[in-house]
């Protein structure tokens, strides 16, 4: 703690030093607190009797500067070579009269410094480019303007901004130019910055255009003037030496313009120390900061990789504690890592081989799983199914593992024994149809009394009618009466056998009809109507003893719910390969409350004798493996309806 409070100081002391130079800095380069002239200026006698001999230095402005103001300029100058007496008066246009020029001191004129000679920078000039705010970077190309004249056509072609060439037009002026940019929306003003900055003010264009900060020259304006006038060139140059041109540039910029931009770089060495200072500074806090950073930094990796080893630890214990067997595989299958109960199970080696070998699945199941490793791998999501292995279910789920790029780097397989499960569900399921077989058995046993009594009549006609034709119909007749007992005692015991899940191709209304039968003595000793309803009868395929169970149970429940003289409705549609099917009673209806737990196990409104809170429990879940859905609508006193939706299967779907 106290070495980081030491370390705090030690910052806060050298952002105040860095802070205090930099107010001192900003104080001392105000044009307003310093004189404008750093020392006198000191003249030979022959000077001082040309100087006021002279007494008006006359100037000419170069092309290249024309977009300036004459009359700043010419303040400007005056203000440097007032000491001396002598006055600047402009010559536009008239550089032969002139005793000097103002112009940039190029490469062409320092190669001429044998016949010419020039004094140091009155100033400097730097082009800029001022971008449009709104500018549309989707354009290929962008449109901007200059003075003509400022740049060469090799300048002009190569100039470019975010990467996109910039096409430039002509203008007379810098102030022609600024003002078009205004009227056609251009997107770009090239030119000298400090001119282009003042104009777009001028003209309410500042919040339009912004200074891209895009250097396109840098040059400095001196007086230039035959090798001849070595007096003049020396009053000259002394003036120039001697001002400080960065008040004179301020003080004359705030009389012309109202700104007082910086046109004037300041001196090399001025304020040499506070530059020292914050340098050094800079350095020492930028050296500080990396050392904290690259500290700080050090100190979170450790701390991570700690956590990271921990978490990995944890992973394992997990990944070798569960009973699950689980394995992690290559993209085609291939065991990279397995955990003990796996390891346990299959007992041999196993790292290296494919998933399938060391199951040792025989090539239908070997088929299934590697379509299930392909679909993983193609649709990143995870796949599920149960495969059996002799004796032995298990349920297998794989999961894709990413990589950091989101590619499957890995397959996560996980496999579990739910033989025991299911052959509880199995049991459970065929008690479930026992109970129903036992509720149905006085409906069945009325129903086949029926026709056995029909058969008694005419076996009494056989014995005591001589007419053949009379003996011809009664045979026909207990003939009949045999075929629907045999009917009612195979849809009893096919109901009643132990399901196989087999698939099979049906046509529905025809099927919910013979289904119905089954109840057909229930109905009638409640004198309960029924009423089926389908437009068209179609085929479909499913788990026939599933749905039997399932619509068994709802039929069950329906008659159970009304008392007598009711009605039964069901309701068979087919849209988008869907079946509905509707079973809506006109019974007591379910309260509001318990709606939500009718289809959990064991739950029940009727007596310990009327049922075991199995029936709805079966139902949802046989649905659930048929892909289809059950949904329950009741109102008290009106009746309840379910509603079943099943997915209809293809003739070429195989078997799950």
């Amino acid at each position: 703690m106290k070495e980081k409070r030491k370390e705090f100081l030690v910052i806060l002391i050298f952002l105040l030093v860095i802070l205090a130079v930099l107010l001192r800095a900003f104080n001392d380069s105000s044009y307003k607190v310093e004189p404008p002239h750093k020392g006198k200026t000191t003249l030979t006698r022959s000077e001082q009797r040309f100087a006021k001999e002279k007494q008006t230095v006359r100037v000419s402005i170069d092309k290249e500067l024309a977009y300036f103001e004459p009359g700043f300029l010419e303040d400007y100058m005056d203000s440097i070579m007032r000491p001396v007496g002598l006055e600047v008066e402009i010559l536009p246009n008239k550089e032969k009269d002139a005793d000097a020029v103002l112009a940039a001191a190029d490469e062409e004129s320092r190669s001429k410094i044998d016949q010419i000679q020039f004094t140091a920078a009155l100033f400097q000039v730097k082009g800029s480019l001022f971008i449009r705010n709104d500018l549309d970077h989707g354009k290929e190309r962008f449109q901007g303007i200059c003075v003509k004249g400022q740049f060469t056509d090799q300048e002009k072609r190569s100039l470019s901004y975010a990467g996109k060439p910039v096409d430039l037009r002509d203008a007379a002026t810098i102030a022609d130019a600024v003002k078009k940019a205004g009227q056609e929306n251009l997107d770009c003003v090239a030119g000298d910055q400090e001119a282009i900055s003042g104009l777009l003010k001028q003209n309410g264009l500042q919040d339009e255009y912004e200074n891209a900060h895009v250097e396109l020259y840098k040059r400095n304006i001196c007086l230039i003037m035959d090798g001849d006038d070595a007096e003049l060139y020396s009053i000259l140059n002394q003036c120039v030496h001697n001002a400080d041109l960065q008040v004179l540039m301020g003080q004359a910029q705030e009389r012309w313009f109202g700104t007082s931009g910086q046109l004037v770089e300041a001196g090399r060495y001025k304020d040499a120390a506070s530059l020292l200072i914050i340098v050094f500074a800079a350095v020492f806090c930028t050296f500080f900061f990396y050392y904290q950073s690259n500290k700080n930094l050090y100190n979170e990796l450790t701390a991570r990789m700690d956590q990271l080893t921990a978490s990995k630890q944890e992973m394992q214990t997990t990944f070798n504690g569960v009973s699950y067997y689980m394995a992690e595989l290559d993209p085609e299958g291939v065991i990279v890592d397995i955990n003990k109960a796996f390891l346990n199970y299959v007992n041999r080696e196993s790292m290296g081989r494919s998933i399938w070998e060391v199951l040792e699945l025989p090539e239908s199941s070997r088929t299934i799983l590697q379509e299930m490793l392909e679909k993983t791998r193609n649709t990143q999501a995870g796949t599920s199914k149960e495969l059996t292995l002799q004796r032995i279910i298990l349920e297998i789920n794989i999961f894709p593992i990413l990589s950091p790029k989101g590619d499957v780097e890995k397959l996560l397989f996980m496999a579990s024994n739910v033989t025991g499960e299911r052959m509880a569900e199995r049991q459970m399921l065929q008690d479930n149809k026992m109970i129903a077989v036992g509720q149905l058995a006085a409906g069945v046993a009325h129903e086949i009394r029926n026709p056995l009594g029909i058969i008694r009549n005419y076996c009494y006609v056989l014995k005591n009618m001589k007419d053949e034709n009379l003996q011809e119909q009664a045979v026909q007749v207990i003939e009949k009466s045999v075929d629907t007992a045999g009917d009612i005692i195979d849809n009893l015991l096919n109901f009643s056998r132990i399901s196989n899940k087999r698939i099979e191709t049906v046509w529905i209304k025809e099927h919910v009809d013979s289904v119905i039968a089954l109840n057909r003595g229930m109905l009638k000793k409640k004198q309960i109507e029924v009423r089926v309803e389908c437009e068209k009868d179609f085929q479909i395929r499913m788990a026939v003893e599933s749905f039997d169970m399932v619509f068994i149970n709802l039929v069950s429940n329906a008659i159970d719910a009304m008392e007598s003289q009711g009605e039964l409705s069901i309701n068979i549609s087919l849209e988008d390969q869907v079946c509905f099917i509707e079973v809506t009673d006109t019974g007591t209806g379910i309260e509001e409350e318990i709606l939500d737990d009718i289809f959990n196990p064991f739950f029940t409104t009727k007596s310990s004798t009327e049922g075991n809170g199995l029936g709805l429990y079966i139902v949802y879940n046989e649905l659930q493996k048929m892909n289809g859905k059950i949904h329950v609508s009741s109102e008290i006193g009106k009746g309840t309806t379910f509603k079943v939706t099943l997915p209809v299967r293809r003739e070429e779907e195989q078997s799950e």
